[in-house]
């Protein structure tokens, strides 16, 4: 009993179960709706397993199955939903970052 007990508690959850966590923070949402466009939109993608919208901070956490995700794809679901991936982020790690940096110039 204490094999299984010690297998669910600590080796489970190091166990990758194939997939991909995504992490975009979407451009020109503003309500709800916007938010249900775009979960519409990414919801006929048949590779993304799970969607979680933060709509206050217009963040999207998608797990994709492993070896799935296709940024050309992702950005073409959100664009077509009317809106813009800022930022992208593939596994913890910034693959796209589309913010305008301001600069001060005299």
């Amino acid at each position: 009993m204490k094999k299984i007990l010690f297998f669910l508690f600590f080796i489970l959850p190091l166990i990758s179960f194939g997939q991909d966590k995504i992490k975009f923070l979407a451009g020109g949402v503003t309500c709800s709706m916007c938010s249900r466009a775009i979960h519409e939109s990414l919801a006929d993608d048949k590779f993304i397993l799970k969607i979680e919208p933060n709509l206050k901070t217009q963040e999207w956490n998608l797990e994709y199955k492993k070896d799935e995700f296709k940024v050309e794809n992702l950005k073409k679901r959100v664009e077509e939903a009317g809106f813009s991936i800022v930022m992208l982020y593939f596994n913890e790690k910034i693959i796209l970052d589309n913010r305008k940096i301001k600069t001060n110039k005299s």
